[in-house]
């Protein structure tokens, strides 16, 4: 054997340990491995995803129970204030969410996932900790609705955005599990605040909540991993920031360029603004509604806990569908439903009543949330267009969620009557709807498919 054919069958180590022909073949295997390769499974892809599903229950999960803070408010420390002044703090909240998504989403891509969780997770904590000893309506603003609304913001994003470095033919069913998270939060924690309540009182009640928090955002922490390459971690996050603001800056001429060259787009946009601007007086008031109207209130908060466990059904079933008819097609249909059941909302009365319309009411209107950024994505043309195009939405659509409670709280008024806000909410969400559908057609007369 020559001198060649020794060092081409055996692989010096730097400690001095010589491998042979089948060890090299491995060594060799893993590295040609290309990174950019998603694996879409695996014990490290599943642990991530159940980390990002932890993650969901801190975000939406924690939000949609936002109708139990406020109908104890409303009975409590906050009796003298309006349900218009109360709903701004669920508002900032679910805004703050959309738009901190903006800023998480970059510094996440930058490398900077995991001090963003951290970030967001001590944040949360100290600002439920702060709404425990809250007494005045601005405490409640800046606490709740401001300092919670900014740690969701840095949690939900990149706990979403983690996912696609793992799974890539399973992605949707992976988000859809995602998006699950808020509806099992949904489901047990207004059923466990309600019992804190009333058994250790507010303050010690929404402290535990903290500590819920923070058992959610520690598992989130560990369990989820970025796996592809990102940017410098080594970069200050100022300048990351500042370097995304000139690039959206630098990106405003294209965005309104794409926005009038594609109005199928701007449509949807449009379309899915409206209807978040009608879509869940039933979430947001339902307890109140349903204490109103003669539940006890112990029973008016698993009402909540009902409409989660409904749109459980509502965020799962439309991403196994999307397959066969087109997000946008199922988009349509849930929403005309949801905004005819809007309108008839103010005649459901007794308890048997209430709880059928919020159960069905989970259930077609959770595919607004699982169909939507979907149906946005599907009119992409280009891969690398896709994040535009969703965080242009999301940007757009947070300033209608924005107001959207404030808007209906003045309608309920202080007369507590509830069929202005039906009507209204009905046919913002119809016209959203209408939206939404000449969208579809110029879609459909672009691809000559039915299925969108």
């Amino acid at each position: 054997m020559t001198e060649t054919s020794e060092k081409s069958s055996s692989f010096v180590l730097q400690i001095g340990t010589t491998l042979g022909p089948q060890e090299i073949s491995k060594v060799n295997e893993i590295l040609s491995t290309d990174p950019l390769e998603v694996p879409d499974g695996g014990y490290r892809a599943w642990i991530c995803v159940f980390g990002g599903f932890m993650i969901s229950i801190t975000c939406y999960g924690v939000a949609n129970t936002f109708g139990v803070f406020e109908e104890y408010y409303h009975a409590n420390q906050l009796s003298n204030e309006s349900l218009n002044n109360i709903s701004w703090i669920g508002s900032l909240q679910l805004c703050l969410i959309l738009l901190g998504g903006c800023i998480s989403g970059p510094l996440c891509d930058a490398g900077y996932f995991k001090h963003l969780i951290a970030f967001g997770g001590i944040l949360f904590v100290f600002s439920l900790m702060m709404t425990s000893i809250s007494t005045e309506y601005y405490q409640f603003v800046l606490s709740q609705g401001v300092g919670v609304g900014i740690a969701q913001g840095a949690l939900f994003t990149p706990g979403m955005a983690v996912l696609a470095h793992h799974f890539e033919r399973r992605l949707t069913v992976v988000f859809g599990i995602f998006a699950s998270g808020a509806s099992i939060g949904g489901v047990f924690l207004p059923i466990a605040l309600q019992k804190l309540f009333a058994g250790v009182g507010f303050g010690w009640g929404v402290r535990i909540l903290a500590f819920i928090v923070l058992a959610c955002t520690g598992t989130g922490f560990v369990c989820c991993t970025t796996r592809l390459p990102l940017g410098r971690e080594d970069m200050c996050w100022i300048f990351v920031f500042v370097s995304f603001l000139f690039r959206l800056i630098q990106m405003t001429p294209r965005l309104i360029f794409f926005a009038v060259k594609s109005p199928s787009y701007t449509l949807l946009v449009l379309g899915s603004g409206f209807i978040g601007l009608g879509l869940y007086p039933p979430i947001n008031f339902g307890v109140v509604y349903a204490t109103t109207h003669g539940m006890s209130q112990q029973l008016a908060f698993y009402s909540v806990a009902i409409l989660n466990a409904g749109s459980f059904v509502g965020r799962i079933l439309p991403n196994v569908l999307a397959a066969m008819f087109g997000p946008l097609n199922l988009l349509i249909v849930s929403c005309t439903i949801s905004g005819l059941m809007l309108y008839v909302w103010f005649t459901t009365t007794g308890n048997a009543g209430i709880l059928a319309f919020e159960a069905v009411f989970g259930i077609v209107s959770g595919a607004y949330v699982s169909c939507l950024p979907a149906a946005t994505a599907s009119l992409s043309k280009k891969a690398n267009e896709t994040g535009l195009l969703l965080g242009m939405m999301f940007f757009s659509t947070s300033f209608f969620w924005l107001v959207s409670s404030p808007i209906q709280g003045a309608l309920i008024g202080n007369s507590e009557t509830y069929w202005p806000v039906c009507v209204f909410s009905g046919s913002v969400v119809m016209l959203g709807v209408g939206f939404m559908l000449v969208s579809c057609l110029l879609v459909r007369r672009e691809t000559l498919s039915w299925k969108v």
